[in-house]
């Protein structure tokens, strides 16, 4: 009687399936890429497709887009990436409006659905418009951010601040050293909002772990496999989503290490800090739900924030009659005068250098019929499309800005 190998003929239909798979896949692809495009069909970015997934997640991607549209001439292109539906770019500020304001429209859930594996739920960032549960969190964290609890954080915020100037800035004043805006800002926001929304007084080494464990695991999961999804079905092989997912853990960690000390408080807030409203509006929600929501609204606070003033003191630099009319309004003693410039230097900083560049991405429902200005004719965005709305080309569209590649916060004075 000849023994059967169990093993080795399971490894063999393994090894046959994936061969099996990868064969359809690029079957697909070559049928895909190959198909005469339409005479309305947007033109295409005439690069490979590793190199576009490539260029797609690395972080000049923005800048990226905005040498196609100059370098194709035109304002809306396709990516060359088999994905279903395809991959669109619209750059024009007329066009991103009418997708976005299209109530048909969506997230596209297969793209953004990576992030609720960096906070380990879906949570609000993530959720369709039409999710009810969306919904109820929306109302209930607003209270959170009603006047007086913005006043409250502002306090807040102003004393980290201080103590920062105290133990940083003033040590350094009388001397050549220099610092990094975009390393040092983002600290100080992390502490600032992780104390005034979540009750929490994070360390450097909160900080630290924070930030190199996002990195990473933002890089890798919300960027190279949503726009590579071979690499989530074959991470078992890739040590880069091995780390990227050690990295989720962590953060995942510090987030239940936040909600556990707010609970063993027993001093806490009677103001609706948004880890109250987490913790007590919404308690029906499980715990690592909760543990999602916090993680990433931590996430969208510090980030966003921390690289806006960075970026804006970077402007300011490299304007320096801008920066000294601004320290000329900041000292008179018309606090409303000096708001208002303010206000228009961190507009402006946010138009020329936004945080979030490459905006958003819809899943549209229709056919979108757009006149592109560019390349001068009608082109047609096929419904099923991802498309992507990078915010750096909206913002430096012409038709929109005048002198859009310069920094000009008087632009804002009468917009």
């Amino acid at each position: 009687m000849v023994d059967f190998d169990y093993a080795a003929a399971l490894s063999d239909n393994i090894a046959t399936l994936i061969l099996l798979l990868l064969a359809l896949v690029a079957g697909w692809v070559v049928f895909t890429l190959n198909k005469p495009p339409a005479k309305d069909a947007p033109v295409k970015v005439p690069i490979g497709i590793i190199e576009s997934m490539n260029r797609l997640v690395a972080s000049e991607a923005p800048w990226w887009h905005l040498q196609l549209r100059e370098s194709l001439g035109s304002s809306i292109f396709q990516h060359n990436i088999p994905a279903p539906g395809g991959m669109y770019v619209i750059c024009s500020a007329k066009d991103q409006r009418e997708v976005l304001l299209d109530t048909t429209s969506d997230k596209p859930l297969h793209l953004y659905s990576s992030f609720d594996s960096i906070v380990g739920h879906k949570h609000i960032f993530t959720r369709s418009t039409t999710d009810p549960l969306l919904k109820e969190a929306k109302k209930s964290i607003v209270h959170a951010f009603s006047s007086s609890e913005i006043k409250r954080m502002n306090a807040i915020c102003t004393k980290c601040i201080k103590e920062w100037e105290a133990d940083f800035l003033e040590k350094i004043a009388d001397t050549d050293a220099t610092f990094d805006p975009s390393i040092e800002l983002p600290k100080v926001v992390f502490k600032s909002i992780v104390e005034a929304a979540f009750e929490y007084e994070a360390t450097p080494e909160d900080f630290e772990l924070f930030t190199s464990n996002f990195d990473i695991a933002v890089r890798e999961i919300a960027f190279r496999q949503a726009v590579n999804p071979l690499r989530k079905l074959f991470s078992f092989m890739i040590p880069k989503v091995w780390e990227a997912r050690k990295c989720c853990s962590v953060m995942q960690n510090f987030a239940k290490k936040v909600l556990e000390a707010y609970r063993n408080n027993p001093n806490k807030s009677e103001c609706n800090t948004l880890i109250k409203i987490v913790e007590t509006k919404l308690n029906h929600f499980s715990e690592q739900h909760k543990t999602a929501e916090l993680l990433s609204l931590i996430v969208a606070g510090f980030d966003s924030t921390g690289y806006t003033l960075a970026n804006t003191l970077v402007l300011l630099a490299k304007h320096p009659e801008e920066m000294k009319r601004l320290q000329q309004s900041l000292l008179q003693d018309d606090p409303a005068q000096s708001n208002d410039h303010l206000k228009r230097v961190i507009t402006e900083s946010q138009r020329v250098i936004p945080v979030g560049a490459m905006g958003s991405v819809r899943l549209i429902n229709r056919d979108f019929i757009l006149f592109d200005e560019l390349s001068n004719r009608k082109v047609k965005v096929p419904k099923g499309a991802a498309v992507f709305l990078p915010q750096i080309t909206s913002h430096r569209d012409e038709m929109v800005f005048k002198d859009a590649e310069q920094f000009k916060p008087d632009r804002w004075e009468n917009p």
